[in-house]
């Protein structure tokens, strides 16, 4: 067990007047009440849960495109999609875990009168709602209990709060762009479809509030802050990115080094690149990457030297 902080020593919350992330939040309070979806109704849980499918689309697996991959019959290949996307949701249980404290922090500095206080109750809601749809399906895989062992511990005030919101921004978009490629990959088990897409419905929203704070919050930030900001991102998000290989799941199929495999796997480095491309893309026009050499070293954009 291990704990990634970001301490402020000393310094106390910053309340801003976000008049534009108000407006937003009463669009996303609108929307919300338009389409919220239940995942008890909405997936088709009577159907099993087997290796009659990919889980996944093929392309998003880290072990894609290896010698091990090729190794590998069609039977094993769509074994480990199960695999890979229980030790996905398990993840984004954590992930939506670790959201969940960033915004009730968050909260309890918010007036109940702004109606981003209303929205962030919603996005609460939302996330544990998805958070039993991950449990249903991971209840229901046949594979282990996976999941980080480690903790998150933001100090969700001034700069770290900016953080926080970057650090939602690295899950809910790595999560989005592999949901997004699964619910429209006819390859995939149906249960694993309509999981992909009812997430990318609901997450949608919850990316833009997010975008909406950070680009309005980070001019009213001072010097110190947004430097604190630009030093920790990239460290951080790669924390983050880590949490998404498993290496219980290849400990499980047995497949020798896969950990490491998958790691180094050109493919695989590739999608995260493209899964982080639309925050990396936000941080840079809101002036928060005025550097891109530490993103590229840790390997989260690519280098176009």
């Amino acid at each position: 067990m291990f704990t990634v902080n970001v301490m402020m020593i000393g310094m106390t919350a910053v309340l801003f007047d976000l008049p534009r992330t108000a407006a937003r939040s009463d669009q996303l309070i609108a929307a919300s009440a338009r389409t919220t979806l239940d995942p008890f109704s909405e997936i088709d849980w009577d159907l099993p849960i087997d290796d009659s499918a990919f889980h996944l689309s093929p392309e998003l697996l880290a072990l894609y495109g290896t010698a091990t991959w090729e190794s590998m019959s069609d039977a094993e290949r769509i074994t480990y999609s199960r695999h890979e996307l229980a030790a996905m949701c398990g993840a984004a249980i954590w992930f939506e875990n670790a959201l969940m404290q960033i915004v009730l922090r968050h909260l309890v500095d918010i007036k109940v009168t702004d109606p981003m206080h209303r929205y962030l109750l919603i996005e609460i809601a939302d996330e544990c709602r998805h958070s039993t749809m991950f449990g249903e399906f991971i209840r229901r895989a046949d594979t282990p209990a996976y999941g980080p062992d480690r903790l998150l511990n933001l100090d969700p005030s001034g700069g770290g709060r900016a953080i926080s919101y970057v650090l939602i921004l690295a899950i809910e978009e790595l999560l989005d762009y592999a949901n997004r490629l699964t619910y429209r990959d006819e390859r995939v088990h149906p249960v694993s479809r309509q999981i992909a897409k009812l997430h990318v419905l609901e997450e949608a929203r919850h990316v833009s509030f997010a975008k909406s704070y950070l680009a309005e919050a980070w001019p009213l930030l001072s010097d110190d802050d947004r430097s604190m900001v630009i030093d920790a991102a990239p460290q951080l998000v790669n924390v983050i990115v880590g949490l998404s290989l498993d290496a219980a799941v290849y400990e499980h199929l047995g497949i020798e080094d896969g950990l490491d495999i998958a790691r180094s796997n050109p493919h695989y480095r590739s999608n995260v690149i493209a899964g982080l491309s639309k925050l990396t893309s936000f941080l840079d026009s809101i002036g928060a990457i005025p550097d891109r050499r530490p993103w590229t070293e840790l390997g989260l954009v690519a280098d176009h030297a």
